[in-house]
């Protein structure tokens, strides 16, 4: 018993020697996902080392603003539609439920669509879904979600902020983000 007290001490030692978040340096912004895609991340933002999203970052704190992106596959259900993708959807369809997924969501009370056009990611079809809600005490919060289905499944890139201050000033770092996403080539055995 003493013993798995002592496994369990040195592996929460060992946990908690790794930092949570790591410094976007600017020598060093390329970020690759799985041999799928690559990104530059924003100079001056920090990483979250480990989350559930492919990608987790953060200018000014999480609660202030954040980046995240992910890659599901097509038969994984979205949490609040419980609807699946496939990879013959318009874009049109999955701006739908990008916007589905959103109102769905018991948190986002005043929900207002701004925007929803067309779009590019890697120079694959995409939508841009610009949305904005207010918090039970009224802070706006916007949302900006480029999203896309493909062979591989579904994939999304949202920046999310409070709209008065946090969301303009994180907005060009994002969208410069966005332009510099590029599709690996799968690798042939």
């Amino acid at each position: 018993m003493k013993m798995q007290h002592f496994c369990a001490l040195l592996l929460t030692l060992a946990l908690g020697a790794c930092a949570p978040w790591s410094a976007i340096e600017p020598n060093n912004r390329s970020i690759t996902i799985k041999d799928d895609y690559v990104l530059e991340a924003p100079v001056g933002w920090v990483r979250r080392n480990y989350d559930v999203y492919d990608i987790f970052i953060s200018r000014d704190g999480p609660l202030l603003n954040f980046i995240a992106t992910s890659r599901d596959k097509h038969d994984r259900e979205l949490v609040h539609t419980k609807r699946t993708t496939n990879p013959n959807l318009l874009p049109q369809e999955v701006a739908e439920l990008v916007i589905a997924e959103q109102k769905g969501s018991e948190s986002h009370g005043a929900f207002t669509v701004i925007s929803n056009r067309p779009a590019s990611i890697g120079g694959k079809p995409a939508v841009r879904v610009h949305t904005r809600w207010k918090t039970d005490r009224g802070l706006p919060i916007e949302r900006l979600t480029y999203a896309m289905v493909d062979k591989k499944g579904r994939l999304a890139f949202i920046y999310e902020a409070p709209g008065l201050v946090y969301f303009p000033k994180g907005l060009a770092d994002f969208e410069a983000m966005m332009k510099s996403v590029i599709f690996l080539s799968p690798k042939t055995p």
